[in-house]
């Protein structure tokens, strides 16, 4: 198995169910592994969806802490709400670039 995982969420609301895979897997892994929110599934965390905030939640008691992308969350105005819910958020990119550049292999879901 991969020492290094990348998850990236991308699915929104209408895949919530996708979503929820992606975060339970991550939750689960046995690896050093990072969670990244993309483009809709960055207004599916910040709708306030109890299933989606206690699957984040159980990541960051897992010290895994979710990186949101700040364009996107600035474009939709839910950069706010995303940092209160303490994810971070930065140009998504260069985090995408550099997490590779270092051995994560990432997953979409």
């Amino acid at each position: 198995m991969a020492e290094k995982m990348l998850i990236i969420i991308i699915s929104g609301e209408k895949d919530k169910t996708k979503a929820m895979m992606g975060l339970t897997l991550a939750a689960h892994l046995n690896a050093d592994t990072k969670v990244i929110f993309f483009g809709e599934s960055e207004k599916l965390a910040a709708s306030e969806d109890p299933e989606i905030g206690n699957l984040i939640k159980n990541l960051q008691d897992k010290n895994i802490i979710p990186i949101a992308c700040s364009g996107y969350a600035e474009k939709n105005n839910i950069d706010a709400k995303l940092k209160e819910m303490k994810m971070e958020v930065r140009p998504i990119s260069a985090v995408i670039v550099d997490y590779v550049s270092k051995g994560y292999i990432p997953i979409t879901f």
